[in-house]
């Protein structure tokens, strides 16, 4: 068992690691993209909702910054896991390859970006006003939160791409969908009541909430929405949908429960 397990986290270091070096390997600014990326976003936001329609929310650019942030890390992690089964038969033909790896990849490299970009974050918020204090440390297990969710809902999309490819061009449509029903660039406070319980519901406005609350008002996060027991559901989701991807056929015909550990390189 420790050796299956000294096998699996070798694996999942060594691609984490190849994919996000992979990831900006001949661009013109490399690792830079993680901060550019999420700085354009900001300036649109912050020029339309914050100039133009003027929303009214104190201390916008870190308001809009840590909702891009969070959701960039979760979007791009599923995105990258709902093909990671289906696009990786070489791999998968090797004998010892966990197949449950590759979901995990995709999260873990993607919040490698995430933590790389929280610099910028400490940079527009200094610049407004916003000084971090001891309530920033409650950005921790919101972090484990985040990465469980993310997690399971990889697991979840990766299993259902390998029975119906579908998948894979479903799931950008139902995150483009989430980027706006989440309160990424407006306030929960500035919807109709009516709606404000219904988009609440959502375990990532939650996340985003909690941060905003640990990281811009320095104080603890609001966890009266139910969030606990949501992100609660992530745990046994992530077990469920482990055990699915280890059952499921792949490509070359491998599967995490018939494959035998063995030294594997990429």
């Amino acid at each position: 068992m420790q050796a299956k397990a000294r096998h699996f986290s070798d694996v999942v270091l060594t691609l984490v690691r190849r994919d996000f070096l992979g990831r900006y390997r001949n661009t013109a600014v490399g690792m830079l993209w993680a901060l550019v990326s999420p700085l354009l976003y900001l300036m649109v936001f912050y020029v339309v909702f914050g100039h133009v329609l003027q929303l009214g929310i104190a201390r916008y650019a870190s308001f809009v910054l840590v909702g891009v942030l969070a959701w960039g890390w979760t979007q791009a992690a599923v995105l990258q896991a709902v093909t990671a089964i289906t696009t990786n038969g070489s791999m998968l033909s090797q004998p010892g390859f966990p197949v449950a790896s590759l979901p995990i990849v995709a999260v873990a490299s993607n919040l490698v970006t995430f933590v790389i970009s929280l610099p910028l974050l400490l940079v527009v918020m200094l610049i407004e006003g916003a000084h971090p204090g001891a309530a920033a440390l409650f950005a921790l297990p919101i972090v484990l939160v985040q990465f469980v969710l993310t997690l399971a809902v990889s697991y979840l999309v990766a299993g259902l791409n390998v029975a119906a490819r579908d998948v894979q061009f479903i799931i950008p449509v139902l995150l483009q969908i989430g980027y706006y029903v989440t309160p990424i660039f407006y306030s929960l406070d500035k919807i109709p009541a009516a709606y404000r319980q219904v988009l609440a519901f959502s375990p990532m406005a939650v996340i985003i909430d909690g941060y905003r609350a640990a990281l811009i008002d320095n104080q603890a996060p609001n966890w009266t929405r139910g969030s606990g027991s949501r992100a609660g559901t992530s745990t046994p989701c992530v077990s469920y949908s482990w055990r699915s991807v280890g059952r499921s056929p792949v490509p070359g015909g491998v599967s995490v429960t018939r494959a035998r550990p063995r030294p594997w390189s990429p």
